[in-house]
């Protein structure tokens, strides 16, 4: 449904204080580098469009493909990480973080950095398919019940094109339930 498209943007709008954010460290996190590298750096959605394409060029300093990394020419930087190595994030100082896949990732990175995110007045996205019962299940139900926090669950109902049009059909998640019954 474009869940990390969706935050990316957020992110890259709160780069900008003019757009209610600041200059700082925005981190996009991932079960593993090698997914985050698959996903945004060498990501293309289905129209052809980079998701590395939505930083604006004229707004973009340097590019690291070795760190996957993103400078903005304001001192911004975005940089995708891998939670499967957590040992990495140690002793950074984000104040934007996005999980990607929080249901499969390490916990730990969100332990390691909650108390930076609340010393810097950050935020934290998590963004996750459902996988049973998990730490993510967990923090989904807090959320919803904790003033402050914003929670939202949207079924294949509620996912679909700018057209309007679902992106799964019932028919095809009818076809998918009869081929995994069979298995």
């Amino acid at each position: 449904s474009g869940k990390d498209k969706t935050a990316l943007n957020f992110l890259i709008s709160k780069m900008y204080p003019e757009n209610g954010g600041r200059i700082g460290t925005y981190f996009h996190l991932f079960p593993t580098y090698a997914q985050g590298k698959k996903v945004i750096w060498d990501g293309i959605d289905k129209k052809g469009f980079k998701v590395r394409d939505h930083f604006p060029p004229s707004e973009v300093r340097r590019t690291n493909d070795t760190e996957m990394q993103v400078e903005l020419r304001n001192g911004s930087i975005y940089q995708v990480i891998g939670t499967d190595k957590i040992d990495s994030i140690v002793g950074t100082n984000p104040v934007g973080c996005i999980y990607s896949e929080f249901a499969l990732q390490n916990p730990r990175a969100y332990d390691m950095l909650s108390p930076i995110l609340l010393e810097n007045e950050g935020w934290n996205i998590f963004n996750f398919t459902p996988r049973g019962h998990n730490h993510a299940e967990g923090l989904y139900r807090m959320a919803k019940a904790t003033k402050g926090w914003y929670a939202s669950l949207l079924t294949v109902d509620d996912c679909r094109d700018e057209k309007g049009n679902p992106y799964v059909t019932q028919e095809q998640i009818e076809q998918e339930r009869a081929r995994l019954l069979a298995q």
